[in-house]
């Protein structure tokens, strides 16, 4: 107790040592990072250009998509751990440098094969930032104001996709989709000269050597295959071949990440930190939401456009409500965190998310536009409340010198959410109107397989829900 003592009053010194507006310069830094990564929205928009320059399908250009945001999850530990172990500002300037060569190489690729490999180099970029723009907060401001900065950077990063969503169209429109990533090098760049001239973390030197590489290869290995099976499973049927060759890989790099964990002088996964049953709680209840919350992205656009015969502008507006429902939430989820536990905060969020996707399963084709869009400011709302508050709870009880560990387990936690949601709800809206096609019409049977699909999205939220509600109990008893 009281070499733990010795390190918050250590840090609790180094954060003093810098002024008030050293923090926020760090902070702007730091969510110059996350704000990169969500420019990368755009995208989605430039697929069928992608398509079309390269001659392919729209099933060999997903996988645009799918190495990006596989390899970016599947790394996240991994590069937390190094930046534990070299320094969280040193790995986060790699971590800019590394995605700007990475978009601005994709620029002026002339192969598929060429995007695809950038694609991976630009997930090392994204893991990083990712991991440590929360890092980097938690590490320059004061406990009590945590919850606030980490909102805050959470608003400014989702301003990427605001931005993204308002421009990408209007770049790939006039100047062809390499523009959606030449565009975002000179802010790269900017990002860069920014963080090194005034990114400043106090006792930030890297506790050095003590990287458990072997570790973070098998975990990689693990994730990767995990992701894989899910996606070439839900894609291409769970029959094939490689799906459960894939699924003995997996299992076999998460044998192996245990067992080089346990003898590692150094683990990549602090396990002490994980006996906290409150975090362990917050973390799994981040993963459910994830992937109750994350079906609005690739099933709602169809019932808006199908089913309502909506644009696809309308769509992108309220792609814009939601998005920008978050950014308003996310510093007031923040506030709400630091004044009490913030699993009381993360319960609320939930309560409201579930709300309104039990809602939306009762949508029909006659419904209207804007039904959809409260529906989506309050999904908005309930994220972004979430977001900030689960973060708070997350990085706060990472150890002083692991915070890298700390943002890359969360970032983990969220990317696999994401993935399985579009693996277990995407599989669920195909085999829901299938069934529902027996005794239906095509149109009718797309409406009520889409509400089924929401009902089982409300059921996880549920299940999230209980285990933020469990994470209070727990959090009481501390």
């Amino acid at each position: 107790m009281a070499d733990i003592s010795d390190n918050l009053a250590t840090m609790g010194l180094e954060r003093h040592s810098i002024s008030g507006r050293a923090r926020w310069l760090g902070l702007t830094a730091a969510a110059s990072g996350m704000f990169l990564t969500s420019l990368d929205i755009t995208v989605n928009v430039a697929l069928p250009d992608i398509t079309e320059s390269f001659g392919t399908d729209a099933v060999t250009i997903q996988w645009i998509i799918i190495f990006y945001v596989g390899g970016s999850t599947a790394m996240q530990l991994g590069l937390g751990g190094a930046a534990d172990a070299l320094g969280l500002k040193r790995m986060f300037i790699a971590g800019l440098a590394a995605y700007t060569v990475a978009v601005t190489a994709i620029g002026f690729a002339d192969s598929l094969a060429l995007v695809f490999g950038l694609r991976v180099f630009q997930a090392v970029g994204n893991g990083l930032l990712i991991a440590l723009a929360p890092a980097l907060a938690t590490r320059l401001f004061p406990p009590d104001f945590r919850g606030r900065a980490l909102g805050i950077m959470a608003a400014l990063g989702t301003l990427g996709m605001i931005t993204g969503s308002l421009g990408g169209g209007v770049l790939v429109d006039a100047f062809g989709w390499r523009a959606i990533f030449l565009a975002r090098a000179p802010l790269c760049i900017a990002a860069i000269v920014f963080s090194m001239a005034f990114l400043r973390v106090p006792g930030d030197s890297g506790r050095g050597g003590g990287f458990d590489l072997r570790g973070a290869l098998a975990q990689l290995v693990a994730i990767g295959a995990l992701i894989l099976l899910l996606s070439l499973g839900g894609r291409n049927g769970w029959t094939e071949p490689y799906v459960p060759a894939l699924g003995v890989v997996s299992i076999c790099g998460f044998w192996s990440f245990a067992l080089f964990e346990r003898r590692a002088k150094r683990p990549l996964l602090d396990v002490s930190m994980l006996r906290n049953r409150t975090l362990t709680l917050a973390l799994a209840a981040s993963m459910l939401a994830f992937i109750a919350t994350f079906v609005n992205w690739f099933v709602l656009p169809f019932f808006v456009v199908d089913a309502l015969g909506a644009s696809a502008s309308v769509w992108g507006a309220l792609l814009l409500t939601m998005t920008l429902a978050t950014a308003l939430a996310s510093p007031l989820g923040g506030w709400l965190s630091d004044l009490a536990r913030p699993a009381y905060t993360m319960t609320a969020a939930l309560a409201v998310s579930i709300l309104a996707l039990a809602f939306m399963s009762r949508l029909d084709g006659g419904a209207s536009v804007g039904t959809v869009a409260l529906c989506l400011l309050a999904v908005g709302a309930g994220a972004g409340l979430f977001q900030s508050s689960n973060a708070n709870l997350v990085m706060g009880s990472a150890p002083s010198d692991r915070l890298g560990m700390g943002g890359g387990v969360m970032g983990l936690a969220r990317g696999l959410g994401t993935v399985f949601s579009v693996a277990i709800m995407g599989a669920a809206m195909s085999a829901r109107e299938s069934a529902r096609a027996l005794t239906a019409s095509e149109d009718d049977a797309f409406i009520l397989a889409f509400q089924d699909t929401y009902r089982i999205a409300a059921a996880v939220g549920v299940g999230a829900l209980a285990l933020s509600i469990a994470a209070i109990r727990y959090s009481r008893s501390r």
